[in-house]
């Protein structure tokens, strides 16, 4: 298996929480809320740890969310906008290192991404702009497409 292969597969699978549905505890905090207040979400690993925070608006996430592993490091960060990923997401290693970098427009990946290895050296730079890319990184409510 390639290298791109590989980064490509982690990315489906370790993006902050790529899918943009709601999680249990954003629906019931913005269930008797009007649509433009903004609440705080956090949710906890069964150790306590934060797992997840971010703002959400009308029950869709907006702002910056982030994702920590169990031992606190932290997983990923990725901008939302109404509810989609809009704008820089990263990802890293549960040693901290950063796995990945890129974009997001519209939900979908964008422009020039760059994957790492676990000891921090650059391993490949994927236009996500291509054809080829962009039909591997598209995701649904079920994380695969």
């Amino acid at each position: 298996m390639t290298i791109r292969v590989f980064f490509l597969i982690a990315l489906i699978f370790c993006a902050c929480d790529s899918v943009t549905e709601q999680s249990a505890d954003e629906k019931n905090a913005t269930s008797n809320l009007s649509s433009r207040e903004i609440v705080q979400v956090v949710e906890y690993h069964p150790n306590g740890a934060v797992k997840l925070k971010g703002a959400s608006q009308g029950g869709k996430r907006i702002g910056k969310w982030e994702s920590f592993y169990p031992t606190g490091y932290r997983w990923s960060e990725a901008t939302y906008r109404n509810g989609y990923r809009e704008g820089d997401a990263v990802t890293y290693y549960p040693n901290g290192m950063m796995r990945y970098q890129g974009n997001y427009y519209n939900d979908e990946p964008s422009g020039i991404w760059t994957f790492y290895d676990t000891t921090g050296a650059m391993v490949e730079r994927v236009d996500m702009d291509e054809t080829e890319s962009q039909n591997i990184f598209k995701t649904d409510s079920t994380g695969l497409r």
